[in-house]
């Protein structure tokens, strides 16, 4: 007796695709699982590259700086101060301080009267109670009783005792400067209005002193003059 077997339209038997090909359907879930295991080994866990992770996790990081031993970076110590560079007080002639004019007293002495020419003695007297030093031509001018400077200053001249050397001047003592100017009659009668002040700068000064005792002083032809201080009267 012979068994004819019935299949679908299309001449396969019932049973679905893997019965037909022989294979059961346990070796393709198998198959299927390892390929994502090994899917999953390949992957990072933010789904990049493998590789490329472990590289940056590889890579040299940059080391922390070091601390002190106080816990604050370390400062370089401060460079030493500059010495000051201000000279000192310059040196007066002798190592002695010039003579100020808060120190002096001036007054003038007729010296008398020589050919054409009348001399009078300029002091200048040391005040103060420590020695003190003059040196060179003092500046000397005629005021009339408004204050006003009456002809011209003196000029220098080398008349007189100074040598053109520093007179040291102890408590009392006076230094001496010759004041020339021409007699009267000599020169045609002319001569300046009378003053009321004789008017000192004593030499290195730029204060005055003064003094109202003129001793007969008038100048006459335009001559006035004043030589160096001397430690002596001419």
């Amino acid at each position: 007796m012979s068994h004819t077997h019935r299949r679908d339209g299309h001449g396969r038997r019932r049973g679905g695709p893997d019965q037909a090909r022989g294979r059961p359907r346990g070796v393709w879930g198998a198959a299927l699982a390892l390929a994502c295991a090994a899917a999953l080994t390949a992957c990072g866990p933010d789904g990049g590259d493998a590789d490329a992770a472990g590289a940056a996790s590889d890579a040299p990081t940059s080391p922390a700086a070091t601390p002190t031993g106080t816990g604050t970076p370390a400062e370089p110590a401060p460079s030493s101060p500059p010495t000051s560079a201000a000279p000192s007080a310059s040196a007066k002639p002798g190592g002695i301080a010039r003579c100020e004019t808060d120190g002096l007293a001036l007054s003038l002495v007729a010296n008398g009267q020589e050919m054409n020419s009348k001399y009078f003695d300029l002091r200048l007297t040391n005040t103060g109670s420590e020695p003190c030093d003059l040196l060179g031509h003092p500046g000397v001018s005629l005021l009339d009783a408004g204050g006003k400077r009456v002809g011209e200053p003196a000029t220098r001249s080398q008349d007189g005792t100074g040598d053109g050397g520093a007179v040291r001047l102890r408590p009392g003592q006076a230094a001496h400067a010759t004041v020339k100017t021409a007699g009267e009659g000599v020169t045609d009668g002319r001569c300046w209005p009378e003053a009321a002040t004789l008017l000192v700068y004593p030499p290195g000064s730029r204060q005055t002193v003064t003094t109202a005792d003129l001793a007969g002083l008038r100048v006459c032809g335009d001559s006035f003059q004043v030589g160096p201080v001397g430690d002596r009267a001419p």
